[in-house]
């Protein structure tokens, strides 16, 4: 499962009924292509600044899938 391994390369794990969300602040560049995506879900403000039950888990994986440097995954339940 992806789960296990993204954990094991030092992914925190944000989840819902429908998807986990990995983030992983040492790949991070900031480029904020999640914060422009949907500030609501992704705000970094606030702690966790990962908040999955702010939009439908469609939304966060296409947000997700604009990130220039993996530093955010997911995966679907």
């Amino acid at each position: 499962m992806l789960k296990e391994e993204l954990l094991s390369k030092g992914y925190k794990a944000y989840e819902n009924d429908e998807i986990y969300v990995f983030w992983n602040p040492d790949l991070c560049v900031h480029a904020a292509e999640c914060i422009r995506g949907n500030s609501e879900v992704f705000d970094v403000s606030r702690r966790p600044w990962v908040d999955v039950s702010k939009a439908p888990a469609s939304e966060i994986a296409a947000i997700i899938d604009k990130c220039p440097s993996g530093a955010l995954k997911y995966e679907l339940k």
